[in-house]
């Protein structure tokens, strides 16, 4: 395991009250000041602004990571997750395509791109980046039902219908007003 890795572990446990993050603020800090080019310290404090609710510093120290490390996907991911909770559609799908070139077996950057390919009205893209998440993770019931939302927006009802299925298939409940919807729609 990895540094990055042991210190989101750490992070995640520690993050639950406004108190902790701030203690995680001040001590990816101190890495940050011991040694400038530590770009898993940036990014950790950046997930820690993240969670503090302070996005534009977040972007910073993500930016910043990337600066340092520019093959660093996780860095990019963050940062398209950054811009895409900010309404910044195009720099999403930017980071979340350049965490997708330096490390396409990971669904995530996927993920990112397809929900901001749906906010942007691209439910083609959307559906071929919710298709090769379920390539990567069959058995992830989330992305089946944002497959739905797509073809629902392409007014594809019945792939929409089989995503919905699947999704309840594989546990996860499904909104109630999108089945209303689709009920209407595809009668």
């Amino acid at each position: 395991m990895n540094f990055f890795s042991i210190i989101c572990i750490l992070f995640l446990g520690i993050s639950s009250a406004h108190a902790q993050t701030g203690k995680a603020i001040a001590e990816f800090s101190k890495a940050i000041a011991a040694n400038h080019n530590n770009a898993d310290a940036y990014t950790n404090r950046a997930l820690a602004y993240v969670k503090s609710g302070d996005l534009t510093d977040a972007v910073s120290d993500a930016t910043q990571a990337i600066e340092i490390n520019p093959k660093d996907s996780i860095a990019y991911y963050l940062r398209g997750a950054i811009y895409y909770k900010q309404g910044f559609g195009m720099q999403a799908i930017d980071d979340f395509s350049q965490a997708i070139a330096i490390n396409p077996k990971v669904a995530k950057g996927y993920m990112g791109r397809a929900l901001t390919y749906l906010r942007e009205n691209g439910p083609n893209e959307a559906i071929a980046d919710l298709t090769k998440v379920i390539e990567i993770n069959p058995h992830y019931p989330r992305v089946y039902f944002n497959r739905a939302v797509a073809y629902y927006q392409l007014k594809q009802y019945d792939k929409a219908w089989a995503d919905v299925h699947k999704t309840q298939s594989l546990g996860d409940t499904v909104n109630p007003d999108f089945i209303a919807a689709l009920k209407k729609e595809s009668n």
